[in-house]
């Protein structure tokens, strides 16, 4: 060997071409823009579009490591503005329903829990467009520990196995018992962080991290910091209504991919 060359297993984006790298860091562009304003939401895009040059196992693992690295930015500001008396009852339920997740990954077929996650974001997107949880809040308190554990716990291995991430399927939920944008932003931050640290110990717990992935990651940094500025811009720049309104459209988006994508698998 010769003393310059690296190892395969150094070696980055070795099965695709520059034109589908350049394609990659494009698309992690765009999912961090997603991350900087909403505090979630670069997963699912980016696994979704990168798939198709990068295939699923690697497509989930790189984001992982990505995002992972990114939440190290932006969990600060997370502590700062989070909503604690909600944040702090999902911890737990988010780490086994993260363990769980990424156990059943290594095992199993996504496709039907992928599908399960769409019909349940859909099912989640059409209680808030009609204000469902607020009359359920009359009832129930949704700020309650069984209540939050229970869904932080679903969400775990929901957002685990699909590749999508946890937080989509919360985030109505959230939207409601945070009282503002800003607590909103800063719950989704450092439960996204959360999940993606979770995720990472029990990835490489499976032996499933190889060195080629961080230099990718990396790599990407530079496409992941300017996703970042401006889609903290855009927060910064939004109305609470605006805010809401392209939230809501991101779930809807996000609830049609995901059930379209299990059901080209399953059918």
């Amino acid at each position: 060997m010769d003393a310059f060359t690296l190892p395969a297993a150094w070696l980055p984006y070795t099965a695709i071409g520059p034109w589908e790298t350049g394609f990659v860091f494009l698309i992690y562009a765009a999912g961090f823009f997603i991350r900087g304003a909403f505090g979630f939401g670069s997963n699912m895009p980016i696994v979704l579009l990168t798939t198709w040059v990068l295939g699923p196992h690697h497509a989930i693992f790189l984001v992982a490591v990505t995002a992972a690295v990114a939440q190290v930015h932006l969990f600060p500001a997370g502590v700062k503005t989070a909503d604690w008396g909600i944040a702090r009852p999902m911890f737990i339920g988010m780490l086994i329903g993260t363990a769980c997740g990424t156990w059943m990954l290594s095992r199993l077929d996504a496709e039907w829990l992928t599908l399960t996650m769409g019909g349940l974001i859909t099912m989640i997107v059409i209680i808030d467009r009609y204000h469902l949880l607020e009359r359920l809040s009359e009832r129930i308190n949704l700020r309650a520990r069984p209540v939050t554990a229970s869904l932080a716990l679903t969400s775990g291995v929901l957002g685990s196995v699909s590749g999508g991430g946890g937080i989509y399927f919360m985030a109505p939920y959230l939207k409601l018992v945070c009282p503002t944008p800003t607590a909103l932003r800063g719950t989704n931050l450092v439960l996204s962080g959360l999940f993606m640290m979770g995720r990472i110990v029990f990835i490489a717990l499976l032996g499933l991290l190889t060195p080629n992935l961080f230099i990718e990651t990396l790599l990407l940094l530079p496409a992941v910091a300017l996703g970042i500025w401006a889609g903290t811009r855009f927060f910064r720049t939004a109305t609470p209504e605006r805010f809401y309104a392209a939230l809501q459209l991101l779930l809807a988006m996000a609830a049609v991919v995901l059930m379209l994508k299990g059901a080209k698998k399953i059918f």
